[in-house]
This record gives structure tokens, sequence and C-alpha cells, in this order.
């Protein structure tokens, strides 16, 4: 029987390792528990003169050299996983980040977690708080942008999701017209914002005891602002934003002000859609968008911004 991708990729992954283990002794599988595999890349786990590393098996070259970016933008903050070796276009090593998903501890030990969400807010301010020259940000949106900057990233998003409102009947309820309207509105107040280099997946991060570890799966970084940073790491749980908006203010030294909580619940709606678009492939003509993309659930989506909204305090 034929191998199906997810199989064949798996296979020739770990094949990719230990064909490095072999030309390097220090490295070694022997003995070390491997994480389960997501839709896309390969991970592996293998320890290096006793300690802990990842090796990260890419599905598309520019993934690895976005995630290897970021990598290198952001190594000073100790926030994001020490780069180890890269010389090959598919296959990075890094440090391991030790820890777990906040979320999982957020029943069983509520301040413990509460905690950590206000680390989580001077981590992410901290990230956007890292430099990026002129130079920089026209490398990196030349190499990896296929709609161009961050305003036609957006523009290209909203435009997308005017299509699927007008033609999909499950988002021509007037709910998600006004959602786009609301993008539309705050588009000025986003793109009047300094450029940084954000974590689009800033979900990716480890915490123990409450104590920030770090930030992983860099690979879907943008250039971008502070509400985008916002919106990728919105909480939807009051405690947990007002934990969470503690860390950032203190970092980012100013609190946050009406207009940037409109932006950066715009940049949330701006994420769903980004998604509801089946990752920009579809404007609501059937049978369009990526085959791999299912369709969006409109209850699911619906009851996120909501959720969102009522958090940040915003009213469309």
């Amino acid at each position: 029987m034929q191998e199906d991708w997810p199989t064949r990729f798996s296979r020739e992954a770990f094949e990719r390792v230990d064909a490095f283990i072999a030309d390097h002794p220090e490295y070694t599988r022997e003995g070390v528990e491997q994480p389960g595999q997501g839709s896309t890349n390969r991970v592996v786990f293998a320890r290096r003169d006793g300690e802990l590393v990842v090796f990260k098996v890419f599905c598309e070259e520019e993934r690895k050299q976005r995630e290897c970016f970021a990598s290198r933008h952001w190594s000073d903050t100790g926030l994001v996983p020490q780069l180890i070796w890269d010389n090959d276009p598919w296959m990075m090593i890094m440090a391991h980040i030790p820890g777990y998903f906040p979320g999982s501890i957020r029943d069983s030990a509520r301040e413990v977690w509460l905690g950590s969400c206000r680390e989580g807010g001077e981590a992410s301010a901290t990230l956007i708080c890292v430099p990026l020259s002129a130079a920089a940000r026209e490398e990196f949106e030349a190499r990896f942008y296929e709609f161009g900057p961050l305003e036609a990233y957006l523009q290209r998003i909203l435009e997308l999701g005017r299509g699927v409102q007008a033609r999909d009947p499950d988002f021509r309820d007037d709910f998600w017209r006004v959602s786009l309207d609301f993008i539309e509105e705050q588009l000025p107040s986003i793109f009047s914002e300094p450029r940084c280099l954000y974590h689009q997946d800033a979900g990716n991060l480890h915490v123990a005891d409450g104590k920030f570890m770090g930030f992983f799966d860099l690979e879907m970084c943008r250039v971008g602002c502070h509400a985008m940073q916002l919106a990728s790491s919105a909480l939807s749980e009051a405690d947990a934003w007002i934990r969470f908006r503690e860390g950032w203010e203190s970092v980012i030294g100013q609190q946050l002000t009406a207009e940037q909580l409109r932006a950066a619940c715009a940049g949330q709606h701006l994420l769903d859609w980004r998604e509801i678009t089946r990752y920009m492939s579809y404007d609501g003509t059937p049978g369009t968008g990526f085959s791999w993309a299912d369709p969006a659930d409109p209850v699911r989506y619906r009851s996120g911004i909501e959720v969102v909204n009522r958090t940040l305090g915003v009213i469309m």
C-alpha cells in the first residue's frame, strides 16, 4: 500500500534526524520520549550531552527560514529557544523549552495560572519592543509575503471576508457584515502603529509553576504592530486578560488606550477572518479554497468574536 503524505513525511523526517545523529555522536534519541505530531512540521526530541534538544523538520523551506529569522531577531530576550544548528534548508536544532501550556493548570491551580498570564503579558510586550530596522523589515516582507506588507496583507483578508459574507450562506448574517465594517473602521489605527515583528501563534508557549519559560513555533511570525501582537495573545477570560494587560503595560510603560483596545480587537477579528477565508484562499465562491482547509463553523467563530469583544470592552 502506498504511504500517505503524513506517514511518508514522518518517516523521512526521522530518517533525516537519524542521519544527522549518525554523524554527530554527541546527540542521541535513545531512551528519549517523542512528542505528538501536528499536521505540518515534524518535531523530534533528542539529547545532546545529556540536555534535551529539539530537531524540527519543516514541510516548507519558507517556514524554516521565517523561524530562523525570528529566532535570531529575539535571541537576546531569552524568551525563545536558543538556535543550535540550522545548516540545512529543511531542518533546524534548538534548545528545548521545558514546562507546559498554561491552560493545563487553569482549573487546578488558578492563582498560578493567573500569575503565568501576567508573565505572558510581560513576555509578549518584550517581543514587540525589540527594534526591527527598516532594512530587516524590507528583507522579511520581500522574502515571505505573497500579498505584500502589512497593509496589503490585512486588506486582502478584509477583501476575501467581504466575498465570503456576500456569497457563503453561513456568513450572510448581519453580524458578519458588522464585524467587517468594524475592521475597516480600525485599519487606519492599526496602520498608524510602528512596525515590529510579532508572534502570530503566541499561544505556543510554556510556563512552569507560574513562571514564563518561553515561546516556540515561531514560523508564523510576521511584520506587524502592537495591535496584532495583542490580537494574537488576547485571552478569553476577564481575569486572565486583566493579569495579561498588567504585565504588558508594565513593560510598555503606559496603559492601553481605548483606541488601542479597539485596534487590538479588530486585529483579533482579522485573524478569525484569516481562518474563515481558509487561510486566505476562499472568497465564498463554491469549490474554491485550499482543499486541506475545512469550512469554518460560524457558531464557533461568532462565539469567539463575542467573547473577545466583551473581554476587551469593545462595542462594534
